[in-house]
């Protein structure tokens, strides 16, 4: 029996050695003292919620080091978790944490869509330079089918042209070949004329001649 008491008591005191925090309870101040006593001297006071590190645990008295002061304090005015205020406290930080994570997140988000209504606004911009670089090919390609077109229409009138001048040419040769046969024509007829004249002035010169012998 008395081992087994020594046993749990060991178990107990392992078990309040392991727990090395605690945190003064809702009381307004505690006092840290010298002694496991009243009658000992005050080092400092505690305000609730202040944390302390747990040297050793008793059932009445509890010794504690807060900052460089070592001490000893009521063991009911200490609590595992921290006091209702604190953990508001902690609770209110965290939710002011989580709200100007959301004021961040909201301003990205902003931002995004910003960016996003940006680039969506480039991308109809991109789409209007596209369709007019379309056209613009298209009407190249319709200009390059006209300039081949004009190309060959060009190369038909310069060969007209040239059958024109050529037909031109023919008609000067053949209207100076007219001249020349009108010329011949005419110079045949004057040297018929002269030479029926000279024959007729004979024929008459002989009948003349004939009528003065008789």
């Amino acid at each position: 029996m008395l081992l087994m008491l020594l046993v749990v008591g060991l178990f107990a005191a392992t078990a309040v050695q392991a727990q090395t925090r605690a945190y003064v309870t809702d009381e307004l101040e505690i006092t840290l003292r010298s002694g496991q006593g009243n009658d000992y001297r005050i080092i400092r006071l505690l305000r609730s919620g202040a944390e302390v590190s747990v040297l050793s645990r008793g059932e009445t008295w509890t010794r504690v080091q807060v900052g460089e002061d070592e001490g000893f304090v009521r063991s009911i005015y200490l609590d595992d978790q921290p006091v209702a205020a604190a953990r508001l406290a902690e609770t209110e930080a965290g939710l002011e944490r989580v709200r100007a994570d959301n004021r961040r997140l909201e301003a990205e988000l902003a931002r995004a869509r910003e960016r996003l209504e940006a680039l969506s606004q480039q991308n109809e911009t991109l789409e209007t330079d596209n369709q007019r670089m379309a056209q613009r090919l298209e009407e190249a390609g319709e200009g390059l089918a006209l300039a081949d077109e004009n190309q060959r229409l060009r190369k038909q009138v310069i060969d007209l042209e040239r059958q024109v001048q050529d037909l031109q040419r023919g008609a000067e040769r053949m209207a100076e070949r007219e001249r020349q046969d009108w010329f011949v024509a005419g110079a045949a007829v004057v040297v018929f004329g002269m030479l029926l004249g000279i024959a007729v002035t004979r024929i008459r010169w002989r009948r003349r001649s004939s009528w003065g012998d008789l």
